[in-house]
């Protein structure tokens, strides 16, 4: 006599309970065991399971050398040591994360990717009118309505004018970028680099600390004040997203504060003065991620050691980190949760909340 497969033993909604709170290495072993399981591990029901599951992880560029190419690397972290999970040879910059999915340019060719590492699918974008270049801001986000977008504000160069900024939109699933021109008047003062995606919006920091929010849905523009207190240009200052909030750490030789938006208004969360400080004068800040039992981690390079160190904001501890690669290659870090989302060809929307594939 046969034994029963698992199908027979277990409900299939059990199954896939189960296998939502797997590695992702080992999910993808099991699309190997047999067809149902591919099947199951396809279904756009597992997708958002799984999503909504999925523990935050890092992806790292690795900027290039004379020897070597820029990369980037997917990493774990496990008790104290960053562990590679795969190496990506991309030979282009993060712009952004969202469900799963990464947004890449390539300054060289004027390209910008979007991939699944996952799933190892990719999709090349229609090339930008803009020059992407190193004082261009960028986001990449999914809006209320489903869209996903790709956000570029640089700047144009008639031949009879001087520098004028303006910010470019590509959805997915379109054909062609669209020129929203200059929502704001001083774009120029805003930080260059990638935005931070958060509920339909992204947020870059302006040089003089103010925030700038670009609305993903109404593709409008909108300038509000920083958290008070000291605004000094020499304290370090990081946006980032803790706890499904928009976060600002900010420090200086004499403390550390970190802000978190609730509602429409700023409420210190942490205040560490000079005292009680681990961090090091030369400490760089990478990123700002959940730690576990609802803690708030701060990743940063610390030059003066040359380590890589995850900072507890909570507890002031500081965990020295493993890491097999060259620091002074890291040029950018940005927080990932791997997923199970595929990238198709025609599909235009999916849940800001959950994934939901909607095909033409």
């Amino acid at each position: 006599m046969f034994s029963p497969s698992m199908e027979e033993v277990l409900p299939e909604n059990l199954i896939l309970d189960i296998l939502s709170r797997l590695p992702v290495k080992t999910i993808i072993r099991c699309k190997c065991v047999c067809k149902k399981w591919r099947d199951l591990v396809s279904d756009p029901y597992f997708v958002q399971l799984h999503l909504s599951r999925s523990r935050q992880c890092l992806m790292i560029h690795e900027g290039k050398t004379v020897d070597l190419q820029e990369r980037l690397q997917w990493v774990e972290i496990e008790h104290d040591n960053l562990d590679p999970v795969k190496t990506l040879d991309r030979d282009s910059f993060p712009v952004g994360s969202v469900n799963g999915l990464i947004c890449c340019c390539v300054p060289y060719d004027n390209s910008i990717h979007v991939f699944n590492p996952v799933l190892e699918e990719n999709m090349l974008l229609p090339k930008p009118e803009l020059k992407i270049e190193g004082s261009m801001s960028y986001g990449f986000g999914v809006s209320m309505d489903g869209e996903y977008k790709v956000i570029l504000r640089g700047r144009r160069k008639p031949d009879y004018m001087p520098y004028e900024y303006e910010v470019d939109v590509y959805t997915l699933g379109t054909d062609q970028w669209r020129v929203l021109g200059q929502t704001l008047d001083d774009l120029n003062k805003m930080r260059c680099g990638p935005g931070v995606f958060l509920n339909s919006h992204v947020y870059w920091l302006g040089i003089y600390g103010q925030i700038y929010d670009f609305d993903l849905t109404t593709e409008t523009s909108e300038l509000f004040p920083p958290p008070p207190g000291w605004e000094k240009l020499e304290s370090k200052k990081m946006l980032g997203v803790l706890k499904g909030r928009l976060s600002r750490i900010c420090w200086c030789s004499l403390a550390l504060d970190l802000w978190v938006m609730k509602g429409d208004s700023w409420y210190k969360e942490i205040a560490i003065i000079q005292e009680i400080i681990s961090l090091t004068p030369k400490s760089e800040p990478l990123c700002l991620m959940d730690g576990l039992n609802g803690t708030s981690v701060l990743m940063l390079l610390d030059k003066e050691t040359n380590q890589f160190v995850a900072y507890c904001l909570n507890t002031n501890t500081i965990l020295h980190l493993e890491w097999p690669g060259c620091l002074y290659r890291i040029s950018y870090i940005m927080t990932y949760c791997p997923s199970f989302v595929k990238l198709i060809t025609n599909w235009i929307r999916v849940s800001s909340r959950g994934v939901q594939l909607q095909c033409k």
